[in-house]
This record gives C-alpha cells, structure tokens and sequence, in this order.
C-alpha cells in the first residue's frame, strides 16, 4: 500500500499492521466526504465564523468565543488536509 498527500510529494511503503489501520482510517473519513465535501464544510463553517464576527453585536464576542473559533479553524484545516489525501492500494 502507498498512499500519497498533495501535502508532500512523497510515498512510502507500510507494514501490513499499519496498512490495515490506515485502511481503518481511511474509510472512516472516506464515510465522513460521502455527507459533505471538504468544500462544502469550510465554506459553512467560514460563513458562520464570518456571520458572527462581522455583525453589528462582534463587541459581544467573549474570549473564550475566540479560542472555540480558533479551534474550530483549525478544525477546518485538518479537514481540507484528509480531502487533498488519497489512498492507492
């Protein structure tokens, strides 16, 4: 199995342990993009952060709302990540 990511243009070889859990992942988030796509998810989430951060009442967003939209950002990254990964069996 080599599984290859726009993220590096690299490939590498496997065990056959840790091909059957990265099949195990695989079809995990191959079962998540089946819903919605990447796309589609960081659009949603962009429209929100930006609905709530740019409306007249933005003075009310607390601290702690900050971090949890940092947090969800860094969400949005991880999921365009696994969408730009394939898999070649």
């Amino acid at each position: 199995m080599f599984i290859k990511s726009n993220l590096r243009n690299e490939q590498r070889s496997f065990t056959e342990a840790e091909a059957q859990l990265l099949i195990q992942q695989h079809e995990t988030v191959k079962a998540f993009f089946r819903r919605d796509s990447s796309v589609e998810i960081v659009n949603s989430l962009n429209t929100l952060v930006e609905t709530l951060l740019f409306s007249e009442e933005s003075d009310n967003v607390t601290s702690e709302m900050r971090v949890h939209i940092a947090k969800q950002l860094r969400v949005v990254t991880l999921i365009t990540k696994l969408g730009e990964t394939t898999v070649k069996w």
